[in-house]
């Protein structure tokens, strides 16, 4: 890809006031705020796109940069934004998330050196139109000064006044196509319908909405274990179907934010479809003072630290949860794996990582290296929404691969859906491909786990 990059810097004046992002929110065609420093963990908590850390480095010399995505089917400009003197802080990645509901894939380098090494992998990414941006953020200074690559053209206050000029500007410089692209129905954010706490079906998953309070009434046998791996405490959630008779073991990877109440809630819909559910948390250690997931306040704080945890220290996670597993009294030996976001893929790559598996099912997750494939022996199921072109852009070259190597996938992929619509399933027609998934996954589980 050969990007046009726009560099702009801007002054950080910021708002803080629920009143002012509601004006913002509402001017003009744009859809996003300006956040501020007191508001930025939350705006990164509450946010309904896809987010992660990924290592722009190497493996002898990793670097890491946080990226989020805008909910669209089409490719999308990227956006890299630094901070003069500064690394990726929350309102930085805030700032990203913003311009991500306008259409922008955000990339923050980590540290201002790391703004080539965010270039190179800006043209790696598929959901990457051919145009890109550079928000360089001066926030000692508050001035603002825009440029293109070849001379300055303008001076902007980031004010929630200028906000949208700004806005408005990149879009017009990259070639933005979001605000024609939601006209169609295929790409603006989406519209959100809230369900109450009771609007939940028994065979159905809950949303997050939801999940606090169906763990809270669910009857099934749960507990917590502690699984050791070397000097490692695997922090695990168990949950087991109703009677004694024996059944299948599914391993529940966690989505982007780890093992959260949502998480749970849904390891409590696979044992209430009849299954152990084992769900690791991924993240154990990693939190202050060597604790967990739970130890966390914020999500974005969470990722950040399980940033460094390798794919390969991943697997050997849920390779050992596992094993355990399998020697419970009531498994009769047979696996599969479950996963969403980051979990999906990590449901994929465990198929390839354990030939012994018998199911894989996929949510919204990216398939592993053809080596893997290859070694692959489980059918694996997949589930994708439209509106999520860095994950579904990967969907048929998957088919073509699996169909090559004669190994079985089916995919699903369901219109005007976003990325992790079985948690937002308050957004868009993201339920009814809830409605549709959910049983495909109690039949293929039935049939290949019992």
């Amino acid at each position: 890809m050969k990007a046009r990059f726009f560099v702009l810097a801007v002054s950080a004046v910021c708002v803080s006031t629920n009143a002012s992002l509601v004006r913002e929110l509402h001017a003009g065609s744009v859809r996003s705020v300006l956040p501020s420093s007191a508001n930025a963990k939350t705006l990164l908590s509450a946010t309904t796109r896809h987010r992660e850390w990924v290592n722009i480095g190497t493996d002898l010399a990793p670097a890491f940069a946080f990226v989020v995505y805008p909910e669209r089917a089409d490719k999308a400009p990227a956006l890299l934004l630094t901070a003069k003197d500064q690394s990726s802080t929350p309102l930085l990645r805030a700032v990203a998330d913003q311009f991500a509901g306008e259409g922008f894939v955000g990339i923050v380098p980590d540290a201002p050196a790391g703004l080539d090494a965010a270039a190179r992998y800006v043209r790696t990414v598929p959901a990457v139109s051919t145009t890109a941006a550079w928000l360089d953020i001066d926030f000692a200074h508050s001035h603002a000064q825009v440029a293109t690559a070849d001379s300055a053209v303008g001076h902007f206050a980031l004010t929630p006044e200028e906000w949208p000029q700004i806005v408005q500007y990149l879009s017009h410089a990259t070639r933005n196509s979001f605000a024609a692209a939601g006209q169609q129905g295929h790409g603006a954010a989406s519209p959100r319908m809230i369900p109450g706490l009771g609007d939940k079906l028994p065979n159905l998953p809950a949303s997050y909405h939801t999940a606090t309070a169906t763990l809270a009434r669910s009857k099934l046998k749960k507990e917590y274990v502690d699984i050791t791996l070397g000097d490692l405490k695997l922090r695990t959630w168990v949950e087991y179907p109703t009677g004694n008779g024996k059944t299948g073991v599914v391993i529940v990877m966690q989505h982007g934010v780890g093992l959260d109440d949502w998480m749970r809630s849904v390891a409590d819909q696979i044992a209430a479809d009849g299954f152990i559910a084992v769900a690791p948390d991924a993240w154990s250690g990693t939190g202050p003072n060597g604790g967990n997931r739970d130890s966390f306040q914020f999500d974005d704080d969470a990722m950040r630290a399980a940033a460094r945890i390798t794919a390969d220290e991943t697997q050997r996670r849920y390779k050992a949860a596992r094993d355990w597993a399998l020697k419970l009294p009531r498994a009769n030996g047979k696996s599969g794996s479950i996963g969403f976001c980051a979990g999906g893929g990590n449901s994929f790559r465990f198929a390839g990582e354990v030939p012994e598996l018998n199911a894989a099912v996929v949510f919204y997750g990216t398939p592993p290296s053809e080596e893997l494939v290859k070694k692959i022996n489980a059918p694996v199921l997949g589930f994708y929404g439209e509106n999520d072109a860095r994950v579904t852009a990967t969907v048929e070259p998957t088919v073509e691969l699996m169909k090559r190597l004669a190994k079985p996938y089916e995919p699903h992929i369901y219109p005007k859906v976003t990325h992790s619509f079985v948690y937002f399933q308050d957004l868009s027609v993201n339920r009814d491909a809830v409605a549709d998934a959910w049983p495909r996954v109690a039949a293929f589980y039935n049939k290949n786990l019992r």
